[in-house]
């Protein structure tokens, strides 16, 4: 056998590629598995925070809303309104039943979950009432040139308005623009610190 490879040496040649070959599949297998893995490990994580959070302020009382950090608060009374809205059988109903602090609480949720990468990517996901709810929690609630922004990518996104376009060059600019201004913690802050301004619109 040792002598046929000797007097064959191209069969060397292509055992050791098939060698090789073999070896990297199985490194590319084991690394997609990694990622998977952790994939899953972080949708856990994410899923046990937030069942945390919206136990935590699952019953909102003045003393609890008070002391509690604002970014942590507005993500615990946001997931408790989603909530409503996902066990409710008539969503739109249910959404329309919230007062106006609770609709900008619950809009902002999704600006920051569905808007994490991009503001652009919140408008793609989403349509009315949400990103209506959601220009009027941003007019609300932060300064002008915030606003602006918000307001551009939001008429960009708008099918009912014909007097302007969604392009992609000016949205990934005004994206861009967008989280210059704000960054997603500082809306969080921003929106815990109006519940806790408007706590009897929560409890």
């Amino acid at each position: 056998m040792i002598q046929y490879f000797i007097d064959h040496p191209v069969w060397i040649a292509v055992f050791a590629a098939v060698i090789l070959l073999t070896l990297f599949v199985c490194f590319k297998a084991a690394q997609a598995s990694s990622k998977r893995y952790a994939a899953n490990e972080k949708i856990i994580k994410k899923i046990k925070e937030e069942n945390e959070l919206r136990n935590e302020f699952a019953i909102l009382s003045e003393s609890l809303v008070s002391s509690a950090e604002p970014e942590r608060l507005f993500k615990g009374v946001a997931l408790n309104l989603q909530k409503k809205i996902s066990d409710a059988s008539d969503m739109v109903k249910q959404f329309d039943a919230f007062n106006e602090e609770q609709r900008n609480i619950y809009a902002l949720s999704f600006v920051v979950e569905d808007g994490e990468a991009a503001l652009s990517h919140f408008f793609k996901a989403n349509g009315q009432p949400l990103t209506g709810a959601s220009l009027n929690a941003f007019k609300k609630l932060f300064d002008e040139k915030v606003c602006t922004v918000f307001e551009k990518e939001y008429d960009a996104f708008d099918s009912d308005n014909e007097e302007t376009s969604c392009f992609p060059e000016e949205t990934a600019a005004l994206d861009n623009e967008f989280s210059q201004l704000i960054s997603a913690d500082e809306i969080c802050r921003v929106a815990g610190t109006y519940i806790k301004e408007n706590i009897g619109k929560f409890i």
